[in-house]
């Protein structure tokens, strides 16, 4: 499998990061050029702000984040390979990465994406996995919050993916793995348990981070305010009771299962 690599030209610092990360497991990479928000046309800012967000209207970073997420989709399409790896340049990879990475026997038969990272929100996975590789499953994946850092995505998926987002209105991470996504037929998107690659902004404390991360402040900048604010603040011990019940009922009563899917 190709492993494709997005970084913004001027992020020297974090193309050195991926190159001493993988490197120390033996591995190598194809650079993609991200998409630079600063550069952005009209054409491209209108692209992005089509049709109704589900969370807020993105950002010139949050679409030149896709655009390039875009690009790599398209690469997989026309590859030679049925499997190709995207990865942006802020991760870190696991125990034995280098097995994953070099061969895709162990992707279950219809796999359109298999999420590699772990993120701190709880996911909802199948409880049994549909394959193994090592002492890794590879489980179905039901739903999913942020995160877009790493994931391989086949060639046949990759050219839906293209032909379905000459427009768009939501971030990269959220259209890949949003609720009608994960539960559309023949979809095929799978979790690997534990992970094998992380993004820094959730593996280190605030105060550690080296790399940073624009996003972020651009998505902290989106977050509701004033009223809406208070009345999601009030709500949230109300939203955590509700997901404490509803996860320990999927332990007892379904095939399902929330975990925070750990990294290793």
């Amino acid at each position: 499998m190709k492993t494709l690599v997005i970084n913004l030209e001027r992020e020297t610092a974090r193309l050195a990061h991926m190159r001493r990360v993988f490197g120390e497991q033996g591995l190598d990479f194809e650079v993609v050029k991200a998409v630079d928000a600063k550069l952005l046309s009209p054409e491209q800012l209108k692209a992005g702000r089509t049709g109704k967000p589900r969370f807020y209207e993105l950002g010139a970073g949050e679409i030149a984040c896709f655009l390039s997420h875009r690009k790599c989709w398209e690469i997989a399409a026309k590859s030679e390979d049925a499997y190709t790896i995207v990865c942006e340049d802020d991760i870190f990879l696991g125990e034995n990465a280098a097995a994953i990475f070099g061969d895709d026997g162990w992707i279950p038969e219809g796999a359109g994406v298999v999420r590699l990272e772990a993120c701190r929100p709880r996911s909802l996975i199948c409880n049994a996995p549909s394959a193994k590789i090592g002492e890794r499953g590879v489980h179905a994946l039901f739903r999913a919050h942020a995160g877009a850092g790493a994931y391989i995505i086949s060639r046949k998926f990759a050219g839906k993916l293209t032909h379905d987002t000459h427009a768009f209105d939501d971030p990269v991470d959220q259209f890949l793995f949003n609720r009608e996504r994960l539960l559309e037929p023949g979809c095929g998107v799978f979790q690997l348990v534990p992970a094998v690659a992380i993004q820094e902004y959730f593996l280190k404390p605030a105060a550690s981070l080296e790399l940073g991360s624009t996003l972020r402040g651009e998505r902290r900048e989106k977050r509701r305010s004033g009223i809406e604010k208070l009345r999601r603040e009030l709500l949230r011990p109300i939203e955590q009771l509700i997901r404490t019940v509803w996860w320990a009922a999927g332990r007892l009563f379904s095939d399902r299962l929330w975990i925070r899917v750990p990294f290793r």
